[in-house]
């Protein structure tokens, strides 16, 4: 996310910041789909759990499910990226 933020110049100091302003502009929108939202919104949520829940421990099947997660939105942010990139001068 953060390097689709560095193209409006815009960076934050918290990972909620970041994660709001790219659900404004790019979920919103319809640049990115709503589904990366889901995703964002999930790994976040369990991001915090394991800071903060001192037992929390992510389970297989969901660990499995977020790395299929990040992997898809990891190629959505870079088939972004690449087509951007592109209509630089």
């Amino acid at each position: 996310m953060r390097a689709v933020l560095a193209l409006d110049e815009v960076d934050f100091r918290r990972h909620s910041g970041v994660i709001q302003f790219f659900q404004k502009e790019y979920i919103k929108t319809g640049i990115f789909d709503k589904e990366y939202s889901d995703i964002i919104t999930s790994a976040s949520e369990i991001r915090n759990a394991s800071d903060y829940d001192d037992f929390y421990i992510a389970s297989k099947d969901e660990t499995k499910m977020q790395v299929e997660s990040a992997e898809r939105f990891c190629n959505a942010v870079e088939i972004f990226l690449n087509s951007t990139i592109e209509k630089i001068p």
